[in-house]
């Protein structure tokens, strides 16, 4: 079977085992020229993952070994936790409704964090340390960003 079918049926399995009622789309590349791996669109209530960037990702975190499909799974339950987060709408209400940026990178920072605590047990039969570096590197600008804003503020 090619890795874009396994790809394909993993990611079916995962969305029948989960009830996860969205459209999924699979696309070579994501069009806004950035590194992400997938996105999830609330008004389509749609998943998009970009495979050049999965399979870069992948390359780049786990060289030398072939963990595409794993890889893209875990991408895929990160969009997942998004749609099936029961306070994503909430928080992106609060979002939208706040003009502090500080607060803004702490929303951001909660909506990421609560994705993957979603996302961990679609994918629990992945070993914990290959899951935690995926979602480590993905939230490091977060943590970042927000510790930079503590620090602006006195804070730190």
């Amino acid at each position: 079977m090619l890795v874009n079918e396994r790809l394909v049926q993993k990611i079916n399995q995962m969305a029948e085992n989960f009830n996860i009622s969205v459209d999924i789309h699979i696309e070579a590349k994501c069009p806004l020229n950035r590194n992400i791996g997938g996105k999830y669109n609330a008004g389509e209530q749609s998943i998009t993952l970009y495979l050049e960037e999965i399979q870069a990702q992948s390359e780049w975190l786990f060289p030398n070994e072939d963990v595409f499909v794993e890889y893209a799974s875990v991408i895929f339950a990160h969009e997942a936790g998004h749609a099936t987060d029961p306070y994503l709408q909430k928080l992106v209400e609060l979002y939208d409704s706040t003009e502090d940026e500080f607060k803004r990178k702490k929303i951001e920072l909660l909506v990421e964090v609560q994705a993957w605590k979603i996302a961990k047990e679609l994918v629990q039969e992945l070993p914990d340390e290959f899951f935690s570096k995926i979602k480590r590197i993905s939230l490091e600008h977060h943590y970042e960003a927000v510790s930079q804003g503590f620090k602006d503020e006195g804070v730190a």
